[in-house]
């Protein structure tokens, strides 16, 4: 079973996620076994912010930090196949 970085890789639509989780220092920690359940938004949705907007978190690591934080829950969740 992929965890949750790998998964947002394969899918391809989320690199700005994968670079702002990066840039939070959290690869290591999503890698683990977890479980762990990510509401995350993908590359469209990063476009719909306002320019200039990830740059800014990305900046400001603490910010950043509980911005990913947010959409990341302990535990697993049920999906629809």
């Amino acid at each position: 079973m992929k965890n949750i970085v790998e998964t947002a890789i394969d899918a391809r639509s989320f690199k700005i996620l994968i670079t702002a989780v990066q840039a939070a220092e959290l690869i290591d920690m999503l890698s683990s076994s977890g479980p762990f359940t990510a509401f995350a938004p993908n590359d469209d949705a990063f476009l719909m912010l306002p320019p200039g907007t990830v740059d800014t978190l990305v900046d400001h690591k603490e910010d950043l930090t509980a911005f990913v934080a947010y959409h990341i829950v302990p535990g697993k969740s049920w999906q629809l196949t």
